[in-house]
C-alpha cells in the first residue's frame, strides 16, 4: 500500500511539531480546510478500492483517519457476538496497543449495543466512560468519537474510534466525517469478507477436485484389475497384469506380490518398466512376512523422522530396487474373504504430498481385496456365487465409470466459467452447482465401494418430494440441455415419500439420458410424480423414435445395447437393480415413433 500514501502520510506526520504533518486547523481558511478534507476522504475511498486484503487495507485506512479527523489515535474495533467483546483489530497513532474489551464496558460497549454515534467533549464527566477500558494507561482522553459500522442488514459489526481531537472538541462535521469513513469501513470489510469466501470457496474446488482425482484413480484402479480378473487365462497372468498396472497408476518404483502356498510362497514382482521372474521362498519366510502383513501397513527408512520399524527397510521389500534412497512401502493383505493367502506390495521412492499416504494405503487395500477374490476364482473356477458376485462388482464399476462422465464435464465446465466470472453471485451459484454435481458422484463412488464390500442394500429414509424434485430438476436441465431436448416435470404429487433418493436420481438420470441420446436434437422429455395409497409412481416419457424392436424383451440386461457408438448397455440395467432393490416394479411402453414411457413404481 505504499503506493497510497499521500502528502501528511505517517513518515510526514512524525516531521511535524504536532506529529500529524498538517497545519493547526485555525490557521486554515474554511475552504482550504473543506478542500483538504475532501481530497482526504477521497483517498479514503480510493484506498477501499485498492485492495482485498484486510490486514494490508485497513492499517491505511485508520492513517488516513488520523489525518483526516486531526486526531492523535484512531482504531477499528471489530465485534465479537459469539464471544461478547470488541476488539481492537487495526489501529493508528499515539498509543496503539492490541485490546479486548466486553461489550458490556465503557462508551465503546455503548455504541456497539445502543448503534448510536458517542460525541465526548469531556469523556471524565460522561456517566458513559470508563477509564479503565475506554483510556489507555498514560494517554487522557480529552475528547473522543465512536461511531458504529453496520454491515448491509443494519447489524453493528464494528466501531471506529478516535480519540483526542488536535485542536478543538468534535463537532456536528467530525460526526458527518466519521460516518463517512464508517461507509467506506463497511463496504472494506464485506468486501474482504466476500473475497475471504471465494478463496474459501476455491480452496474447497481445489481440495474437491483433488479428492475427486484420488477417487477416479480408485475406481480406475478397480476397474482395470477387473478386466484383468476378467480377461486373464491363469492366476500367473493374473498377478502380472496387476502389477503393471498398479505400477502404471500409482507411479511406484516397484510393486510385488506373495502368493501362499503349501510347500511355500511365490513371489511375483515388477519393476517400473520390467516384470522380474517369480521366485520361491520357505515356508517359515512365508509365515514371517504374513504375520507382519495382517493390516495394511506402512513403512520407511531408519533414521527417518516418519520411520516405524528399526530393521533395515531392505529386509521388509519383496523386491530390491537399484539406488533406492528414501524409500517407503505398502503393504496389504490378500484374502480369499476368510483366510490370508498372501499380500501385496507397493514401493515409493522419496518422499510423498502429505495426506496421500492414507489415500494410498485404502486404495492398495481396495486393490489387494478385489486381487484377492480373483486369485481365489481362478484357483476355484467351480465357484458359481464367487464369480457371480465378481460379475456384479464388474457391472457396478463400470456403471459408475459411465454414469460419472456428465457430471465430470458439467464440473470441468462450471469450473472453467468461475475463472473468468466477475460477478461474487454467479460465482457462488457456480459454486453450489459444482457442490452438488460433488455430491453426487461421492455417493456414486460410495455405491461402487459398497459393492466391492460385497454391500447391496439401498438405505431408505423419508424424502420431502419437493426438495427432490428441485434437485433432480437442476441435474436434468444440465443433462438435457446437451441434446436440446426441453424438460417437463408434473408434479401431481409432493408431499412425502420413503426411498433412497439418491439411487433414484441415478436411475432418472440415466433414463434422461437415454431419452436425449434416442430424441438426438430436440424433443420432451416428461416426468410425472403421482401417488397412491401405498406406491410412488414415476413415469418418464420422451417423444423420440421409440423402442427398437432389437431390443424388446432385453431392454434391461446388463451389456445389452443398440445404436450407440459409446454406450455400455449398463444404465438401464443398473436402474432396473436399484427399483428391484426397492421392493419395486420397473416397465416400459413403446411404440414406433411414438417414444417411449418408463413406470416406476415403488412401496411409499
Amino acid at each position: 500500500m505504499s503506493s497510497l500514501k499521500l502528502e501528511g502520510s505517517e513518515d510526514a506526520a512524525d516531521s511535524s511539531p504536532s506529529g500529524f504533518g498538517v497545519a493547526p486547523m485555525m490557521s486554515e481558511p474554511p475552504v482550504v480546510r473543506l478542500r483538504r478534507e475532501l481530497e482526504l476522504v477521497i483517498d479514503v475511498a480510493r484506498a477501499v478500492n485498492s485492495s482485498l486484503d484486510l490486514d494490508e487495507l485497513f492499517p491505511n485506512l485508520m492513517l488516513r483517519t488520523t489525518q483526516l479527523m486531526r486526531v492523535e489515535r484512531a482504531t477499528l474495533w471489530l465485534k465479537d457476538e459469539t464471544r461478547g467483546v470488541l476488539t481492537s483489530k487495526w489501529s493508528h497513532g499515539v498509543g496503539s496497543v492490541a485490546r479486548e474489551i466486553l461489550l458490556t464496558e465503557g462508551v465503546l460497549g455503548w455504541v456497539a449495543r445502543q448503534g448510536h454515534l458517542a460525541n465526548l467533549s469531556d469523556p471524565a464527566n460522561d456517566p458513559r466512560f470508563d477509564a479503565r477500558v475506554d483510556e489507555q494507561p498514560g494517554r487522557p482522553t480529552r475528547s473522543m468519537i465512536c461511531a458504529p459500522v453496520r454491515d448491509k442488514a443494519g447489524r453493528v459489526i464494528g466501531i471506529v474510534e478516535c480519540v483526542n481531537k488536535k485542536t478543538r472538541s468534535f463537532d456536528a462535521e467530525d460526526e458527518l466525517l466519521m460516518s463517512c469513513i464508517c461507509v467506506q469501513c463497511a463496504v472494506a470489510l464485506e468486501n474482504g469478507a466476500l473475497y475471504a469466501s471465494l478463496c474459501d470457496k476455491n480452496q474447497a474446488l481445489s481440495v474437491a477436485e483433488t479428492n475427486l482425482r484420488v477417487v477416479n484413480a480408485e475406481l480406475e484402479v478397480l476397474y482395470a484389475v477387473e478386466q484383468h480378473i476378467a480377461s486373464a487365462d491363469d492366476v500367473s497372468g493374473l498377478i502380472a497384469s496387476v502389477l503393471e498396472r498398479v505400477v502404471q497408476l500409482s507411479q511406484a518404483e516397484a510393486a510385488a506380490v506373495l502368493l501362499a502356498r503349501e510347500s511355500g510362497g511365490q513371489v511375483f514382482s515388477r519393476l517400473r518398466s520390467q516384470g522380474l521372474p517369480s521366485r520361491e521362498i520357505d515356508p517359515r519366510e512365508v509365515q514371517r512376512r504374513l504375520t507382519a502383513a495382517r493390516f495394511p501397513v506402512r513403512r520407511t527408512s531408519p533414521g527417518s523422522s516418519e520411520a516405524r520399524v528399526t530393521q533395515p527397510l531392505e529386509s521388509e521389500l519383496l523386491v530390491q530396487v537399484p539406488e533406492l534412497k528414501g524409500a517407503s512401502s505398502f503393504t496389504a493383505p490378500l484374502t480369499d474373504g476368510r483366510t490370508q493367502i498372501g499380500l501385496l506390495q507397493v514401493i515409493h521412492a522419496g518422499s510423498r504430498p502429505e495426506g496421500q499416504d492414507e489415500a494410498m494405503l485404502a486404495q492398495l487395500a481396495l486393490v489387494a481385496s478385489q486381487l484377492g477374490r480373483g486369485i481365489v476364482l481362478h484357483r476355484d473356477r467351480d465357484a458359481g456365487e464367487r464369480a457371480q458376485r465378481l460379475a456384479i462388482l464388474g457391472s457396478s464399476v463400470g456403471g459408475i465409470l459411465h454414469d460419472m462422465r456428465t457430471p465430470l464435464t458439467a464440473v470441468g465446465g462450471y469450473i472453467e466459467l468461475m475463472a473468468t466470472e466477475d460477478s461474487p453471485s454467479v460465482r457462488k451459484e457456480y459454486a453450489a452447482r459444482v457442490e452438488r454435481a460433488l455430491e453426487h458422484m461421492e455417493s456414486m463412488t460410495q455405491e461402487v465401494l459398497a459393492f466391492a464390500k460385497g454391500q447391496r442394500e439401498v438405505l431408505i429414509r423419508k424424502v420431502y418430494l419437493d426438495k427432490f424434485i428441485a434437485e433432480v430438476r437442476d441435474m436434468l436441465v444440465s443433462e438435457l440441455s446437451r441434446f436440446g431436448v426441453k424438460l417437463e416435470i408434473v408434479p401431481t404429487y409432493d408431499g412425502l415419500a420413503r426411498f433412497d433418493e439418491n439411487k433414484l436420481k441415478r436411475v432418472l438420470w440415466n433414463l434422461a439420458r437415454n431419452a436425449g441420446e434416442a430424441m438426438g436434437q430436440g424433443g420432451t422429455f416428461r416426468w410425472t410424480i403421482t401417488h397412491t395409497d401405498d406406491q410412488l409412481i414415476f413415469e418418464c416419457a420422451d417423444t423420440g423414435p421409440g423402442i427398437p424392436k432389437a431390443m424388446e424383451g432385453r431392454l434391461f440386461e446388463s451389456f445389452a445395447t443398440h445404436g450407440k457408438a459409446s454406450g455400455t448397455g449398463l444404465g438401464l440395467a443398473m436402474a432396473k437393480k436399484i427399483v428391484d432393490a426397492h421392493c419395486g416394479r420397473i416397465s416400459v411402453s413403446s411404440a414406433p415413433g411414438q417414444g417411449a414411457t418408463f413406470r416406476i413404481e415403488i412401496p411409499s
